[in-house]
């Protein structure tokens, strides 16, 4: 048996040979006294070359790569083995990193990591979002994979990592219970007009709050949409391009230009004519209270404040002011983009053809994108007619409609 797995051993290091180029050190004497040996490898023998030298360093400086912790090692992964990935990537394993990863097992030293303890770290993420725990769970991989081909550490711990049970994701569009309540509700909310331009026009809410009153054109009856707020990095918020536009740029170089224009339904009409009253062109439309752009906590917020008065208006009862929201037939899982979801559902039921739909919806895939330009003002009246004809039907009337009729 001993001789076979000899046999296996030789065969894995001939593998590694051919794969990779390697370099070696003299590290100290076996039991035996022969050279104790590390070897560094690398796809060039400039790189192996480079790994030796980094360890040398280390070693005369009295560190052992060895001894690094998790944390440290982290910080020179996304500098080295990211180097070449977007700014928005680095941000996000830099947040994986420092949100999911470091405070669990950061302080630990890298060779001491065991798979347990990183089953134990995705463990905690069981029932969690699907998105969410999958990158998770490919950062963790990533990391101690790249730690293992560095040489930091002789085995990967996270070879035999598997995915926790995830919850796949919920979102789905209003149903009907949910749909009156948002209307009812949005009558006399000071933020209806924010709630109901997501649900008639099926923008994203960075896209709602980085809409300025140039964006609406009360007479052809349309909302162009050319950028977007993202709040994934701070709390106030970078202005970039769409999800469409960003990937326009990266299909077809130096195209700046993705304008999704949707049709204005003539339910909304009014309320945004009202909103618009008074405005400049460069005026946000939905700011905060002081004018300035939407942070995420203000967001947060206003839905916050939004969806208690739909639980209400949907009939939940409450204890000592709280919101018994198992009472409620509005879904407390719900979000602005549900709004988004339902609208995408309205223009299939409305008629509105596929590919109309992806454009409306501003979907981010290529073939899309390459034909927003294309979209004629002719597709775009039919568009708007089917949309009206659907939600002028009876069981979207607000109850003020109702009233009047």
């Amino acid at each position: 048996m001993a001789k076979t797995g000899k046999g296996n051993d030789k065969k894995k290091k001939t593998y590694i040979d051919y794969k990779k180029k390697k370099t070696s050190l003299v590290v100290g004497k076996k039991p035996d006294g022969s050279p104790d040996r590390k070897y560094f490898y690398g796809k060039t023998k400039t790189e192996a070359n480079d790994k030796k030298s980094e360890y040398k360093h280390q070693q005369a400086l009295g560190i052992k790569l060895g001894d690094m912790t998790v944390a440290q090692w982290g910080s020179k992964w996304v500098n080295v083995y990211k180097a070449d990935a977007s700014e928005s990537q680095k941000k996000h394993y830099k947040a994986k990193l420092a949100i999911d990863i470091l405070p669990s097992i950061g302080a630990m030293k890298i060779k001491d990591v065991l798979a347990s303890d990183l089953i134990d770290l995705m463990n905690n993420y069981s029932g969690g979002k699907s998105g969410t725990v999958k990158k998770v769970y490919q950062a963790i991989k990533q990391l101690f994979a790249d730690a293992a081909y560095e040489g930091i550490i002789e085995r990967d711990p996270a070879a035999r990592l598997k995915l926790p049970t995830v919850e796949e994701d919920s979102r789905r569009p209003l149903t009907e219970a949910e749909r009156k309540a948002v209307l009812l509700v949005a009558e006399t909310h000071k933020r209806g007009a924010y709630v109901l331009t997501m649900l008639y026009c099926g923008v994203r809410r960075g896209e709602c709050v980085a809409l300025l009153r140039s964006d609406v054109d009360l007479d052809k009856k349309r909302l162009s949409i050319n950028k977007a707020i993202t709040h994934k990095y701070g709390n106030a918020g970078v202005l970039t391009g769409t999800k469409a536009a960003n990937l326009r740029k990266k299909v077809k170089k130096g195209v700046d230009d993705c304008i999704r224009e949707v049709p204005i339904p003539d339910l909304l009409l009014p309320v945004l004519k009202k909103v618009c009253s008074g405005k400049k062109d460069d005026d946000i439309l939905f700011p905060k209270e002081d004018g300035k752009s939407a942070t995420d906590t203000a967001c947060r917020r206003w839905w916050s404040s939004i969806k208690r008065q739909l639980h209400l208006a949907a009939g939940a009862k409450t204890y000592r002011n709280a919101i018994l929201t198992e009472t409620s037939p509005f879904g407390d899982e719900v979000t602005p983009h549900f709004l988004r979801h339902t609208y995408g559902t309205d223009l299939h039921a409305a008629g509105v053809d596929e590919f109309t739909r992806k454009i409306l919806m501003g979907h981010s895939l290529t073939d899309v994108t390459a034909g927003y330009t294309a979209m004629s003002d002719e597709a775009l009246n039919r568009a708007a007619t089917q949309i009206n004809d659907y939600l002028n039907g009876e069981k979207w009337k607000s109850k003020q409609e109702h009233e009047v009729a």
